[in-house]
């Protein structure tokens, strides 16, 4: 039985993630930020007690992700999916909690603050990075051997005629060539990496007027890594399994 890991599950598509990995008789290994707030996840637990487990892990905190890789020690992952990040006004009518002030305007041209912008970098690009590392011989343990990033559209340079939007595009961006670099450092032990968008999908942050709903995005995806090999490892892909030029 394979072994799946999906960070950041408690909603929208790493919830999907686990729920589809389940209902076909995978094991899932589950991340979320905070076990007092599993939502959806609490279904999945009792109806698949035994093919999943659920840990606690912060992407902003090393120690948490140090504490999360020795809880899964010597484990067996098949398939990493490093979903968990930060999505700062991506949807149109984003607004910061509790204050009306619309994430966007902060994401734009003359309102971009470097205490914004730090946190957002570290757990979209540094914090995945340093997760992989930590996962590393669980990955050698698997038969799959495939590390997969959720990333996003925006993170293209050579589509990008939008403008603004300067941090979520950058740190993706960067991860996107962490995930390069990765695909060829990893090459000769046989691991398979993929960076992969999952479109503009219908969550609390992608918002409502978004295109896709989260069954669409993550049976897209599930496809993207099902046909990923070592022979294109190393791309760039959307959801529909057309390739996305860096």
């Amino acid at each position: 039985m394979k072994t799946i890991l999906v960070t950041g599950t408690n909603k929208g598509i790493g919830l999907e993630f686990a729920r589809q990995y389940l209902n076909e008789g995978f094991k899932v290994i589950a991340t979320c930020r905070n076990l007092s707030k599993l939502d959806g996840l609490n279904g999945l637990v009792n109806s698949f007690p035994d093919k999943i487990s659920i840990y606690q892990m912060e992407l902003l905190d090393e120690k948490s992700i140090e504490d999360f890789s020795l809880g899964i020690k010597d484990i067996p992952i098949d398939i990493f999916i490093n979903n968990a990040g930060v999505t700062f006004g991506y949807s149109r009518n984003a607004k910061l909690s509790n204050t009306g002030i619309s994430l966007n305007k902060l994401n734009a041209f003359g309102h971009i603050q470097t205490e914004n912008w730090l946190p957002i970098f570290k757990a979209n690009c540094i914090a995945p990075l340093l997760l992989a590392q930590l996962l590393y011989k669980n990955i050698m343990l698997g038969k799959e051997k495939k590390m997969v990033f959720i990333s996003s559209k925006p993170a293209s340079i050579s589509e990008n005629t939008g403008g603004s939007m300067y941090m979520s595009r950058s740190s993706r961006s960067a991860l996107n060539q962490v995930i390069k670099s990765l695909s060829i450092d990893l090459l000769g032990e046989g691991i398979s990496v993929a960076s992969i968008s999952p479109g503009w999908v219908k969550t609390d942050s992608g918002g409502l007027n978004a295109l896709i709903d989260v069954n669409t995005s993550v049976t897209g995806i599930r496809n993207v890594i099902e046909n990923l090999t070592i022979k294109n490892s190393g791309k760039f892909w959307d959801y529909n399994g057309e390739f996305i030029p860096w």
